[in-house]
């Protein structure tokens, strides 16, 4: 359980670099994007919280896997595209409001994640959460 929620965190802390605030047009794109990679963390996020048995947990980590399969090629293309956006460990003011607000899903994310940790052990949501895990950005 450990090394998915470390996994989840990370895939959090990828995102993190590429959200722009209230952005100009230079990161408009950028900003797209992030709001969608918030808005799936966020409906993942409320979707564990309701899971009331192993069915509901793999349901809700395989949707989101979907959102991810779809985001994650769009978030490599903006990582390429404002390469000074990687690393960058103070962020410019616009960047700061929608980073906050991507800090804050995460930490709710991870809760959410303990609490369907008893359902970790069944086989439906172990294979979800292995094609949650397989989905990287180079």
């Amino acid at each position: 359980m450990k090394q998915k929620v470390v996994i989840s965190l990370a895939c959090v802390l990828i995102a993190i670099p590429f959200l722009p605030g209230c952005g100009g047009e230079k990161y408009a794109d950028v900003e797209q994007a992030s709001n969608q990679w918030v808005s799936a963390m966020e409906g993942y996020t409320t979707a564990l919280d309701k899971a009331a048995n192993a069915q509901d947990v793999a349901k809700a980590t395989n949707q989101f896997a979907d959102k991810m399969e779809k985001l994650t090629p769009t978030m490599q293309k903006l990582s390429d595209k404002y390469p000074e956006l990687k690393n960058n460990q103070n962020p410019p003011e616009p960047l700061k409001k929608v980073q906050s607000r991507m800090e804050e899903a995460g930490k709710k994310m991870m809760a959410s994640m303990m609490k369907a940790a008893p359902y970790m052990n069944d086989p439906e949501v172990q294979k979800a959460q292995q094609r949650l895990d397989s989905l990287k950005m180079d």
